[in-house]
């Protein structure tokens, strides 16, 4: 029994409630190790007298009424065992393990492992027992419930549609290859959204996530100017506002992007700070390293060869980019006219959401307030932030309803993708073992609700990691749409838009001529299937089989009686895949291609191709 590859944490992705009765515990043992593991819950308060009569109490461990817990998951080096501990009447537990390797039977307490018999009572010291204190309403996790039944658009506005009405000067020919550069610009506005919104449902997606759309010099608009004004190019607060009523009219969110890590170089309280220096009152409200020291430099320029890139800099900025300083939102008066800027948009223009750029980088206690101003206004305002990596201390219920799970995209991309920078392209099983390892990362609620994306602005498009393979770009979309979570579609992606990590951004193709019209039927059907089968949106999966030699995965969910079973076949060669037992001999429904199927001990499957079934 290998007891160092025991892990578990009390308060956190091992250890969470659910609701006021219910909690769910986890723990990873060594892969193959442990044959069964039972959870030991007890009352802190259960204590009774050692004897009828005696005013010596013990902690009354031979009331505890062992749970089962189940291998979940299984990772590479791990196996994952959880257990659901309902009827909670005081909201509070102690709890130990028993690890049983078929051969010996061992404790696992909060600080030491004791061996056990057979038949021996649990340790009776109270100390070695892991402790959730209390569950209180108010440090539950909670989001917004439509958010897991929502699909999202993802719109980088200068490249969606230009408006009827939205010619401007210096503008590229819309759909030009002369793309590289933040100055470049197409003209699409706000106008040209509105315009497109029937298309955007009609693929079946009731939410858009835009990346910036306030004032701002560059076609990206993450160097903000003015936070409480819709950039001209893309229209005014009015057409922003009549935006946001015609999207809900079609039962469309709208999601707003909120740069608070940095701004512009052209934001007024910035341009005072340069005029100024320490006698700006905005001084304070970025991080200027040396106060005594001009904060712009006479040479303002980094080479490529400088072991710091940032030495020349006497400023934070976002990553080294001199045009976006930093904001000090450890500064109350900075802080103050942010949050100002969330409520503003919140209550005057009814949003449903906001995206948190850079959102790992600024201070938790930032965005607890903002969390407390936000859901003041809408308790179904979704809260979203851009953490590219693990983001449970974001994801406690005090700051963010989700992340863009970018875990999710990186574990996908490599086992559909053929267009992979400095990584190794995974196996099925690596695919498994790392698509396991995100679901035990997280509270079970908390994946109902993460951001679960292909491709966005900021990485290649899903198409050109599958090698211009838009078969590939089918079975990562099948994936996704059957996965939990609340999934998003970069726009142009449903029909075939695209291009590396630095040709992104490119103008969507309105012309059917240049769109992959089987690949849109594809996705738009997807989609449809999932808002009709809410088993699509489950989280627990369940590896029936999985083929390192084909390339081939076959999985199952349940939800109410109904199960998904979905074949992937990720290989550019035919196959007859074996059947495992829960499909062999069985007559189901393919939903997807709309027939019946009567299975045997195999089934032939085309070079990447999948079938849905529905029993």
């Amino acid at each position: 029994m290998e007891l160092a590859a025991f892990i578990h944490e009390p308060k956190g992705a091992f250890s969470y409630a659910v609701n006021q009765e219910t909690l769910h515990i986890r723990i990873k043992t060594k892969r193959d190790d442990i044959q069964a593991v039972k959870l030991l819950p007890i009352d802190p308060y259960n204590w009774k007298p050692v004897s009828k009569g005696s005013h010596v109490w013990e902690f009354a461990v031979k009331t505890i009424q062992p749970v089962e817990m189940k291998k979940e998951y299984v990772t590479r080096l791990h196996d994952c065992w959880f257990a659901e501990v309902p009827g909670f009447k005081w909201s509070r537990i102690r709890y130990g393990f028993i690890l049983d390797d078929g051969q010996e039977l061992c404790f696992a307490g909060s600080h030491s492992f004791i061996p056990l018999q057979e038949d021996s009572p649990p340790p009776a010291d109270h100390t070695n027992y892991f402790n959730y204190p209390y569950i209180l309403e108010d440090d539950l996790y909670r989001a917004p419930a439509w958010v897991r039944d929502t699909v999202w658009y993802q719109i980088f506005p200068d490249r969606f549609n230009r408006g009827a009405a939205g010619e401007q000067d210096n503008l590229l020919a819309w759909g030009s290859d002369e793309m590289d550069g933040p100055e470049k610009k197409f003209g699409g506005d706000l106008q040209g959204v509105t315009e497109k919104l029937d298309y955007i449902r009609g693929l079946g997606c009731d939410g858009i996530y835009f990346t910036p759309i306030f004032e701002s010099p560059s076609s990206h608009k993450y160097d903000t100017k003015d936070y409480f004004r819709i950039d001209p190019q893309f229209g005014d607060n009015e057409s922003f506002g009549l935006l946001v009523e015609e999207a809900h009219k079609r039962g469309i969110k709208v999601m707003l992007d909120a740069v608070f890590n940095h701004c512009g170089h052209e934001h007024p309280f910035w341009q005072d700070v340069l005029k100024n220096g320490q006698d700006s009152l905005y001084f304070d409200y970025f991080y200027i390293m040396d106060p005594d020291k001009p904060v712009v430099s006479n040479s303002m320029a980094a080479t490529a060869d400088d072991d710091d890139l940032g030495a020349h800099l006497n400023y934070r900025t976002f990553g080294f980019a001199e045009n976006m300083p930093k904001w000090n939102t450890e500064n109350a008066e900075a802080r103050e006219y942010l949050l100002s800027v969330a409520v503003y948009w919140t209550e005057r223009y009814n949003i449903d959401g906001w995206r948190l750029d850079v959102a790992n980088e600024v201070p938790h206690d930032f965005w607890r307030e903002f969390r407390k101003k936000i859901k003041g206004i809408n308790k179904e305002i979704y809260i979203l932030g851009e953490n590219w990596f693990y983001s449970n201390p974001w994801l406690q219920g005090d700051q963010f309803d989700s992340v863009m799970n970018y875990e999710f995209t990186a574990a996908v991309t490599r086992f559909f993708g053929v267009h992979l920078q400095n990584q190794e392209r995974f196996t099925a099983a690596d695919f498994v073992y790392a698509i396991n390892g995100l679901l035990v990362s997280y509270p079970k609620p908390v994946m109902q609700n993460m951001f679960n994306l292909l491709d966005s602005h900021d990485t290649a498009r899903v198409l050109h990691i599958c090698g211009d393979n838009a078969e590939l770009v089918k079975l990562a979309y099948v994936f996704q749409l059957t996965y939990g979570g609340s999934p998003s579609i970069y726009y142009g992606g449903e029909v075939g838009l695209g291009g590396d990590e630095h040709h992104n951004r490119q103008c969507m193709p309105w012309d059917t001529a240049k769109q992959n019209q089987d690949l849109y039927q594809t996705i738009r059907r997807l989609i449809e299937l999932r808002k009709q089968y809410n088993v699509f949106k489950e989280t627990d999966i369940s590896w029936l089989s999985i083929d390192d030699e084909t390339g081939s995965l076959i999985y199952s969910k349940e939800s109410q009686g109904s199960t998904l079973y979905v074949l992937i076949h990720n290989s550019p060669v035919a196959a007859s895949l074996n059947l495992p037992v829960e499909l062999k001999d069985q007559v189901l429904q393919d939903i997807f291609a709309g027939e019946s199927v009567r299975l045997s001990d195999e089934i032939s499957m085309e070079p990447y191709s999948f079938r849905l079934l529905v029993q």
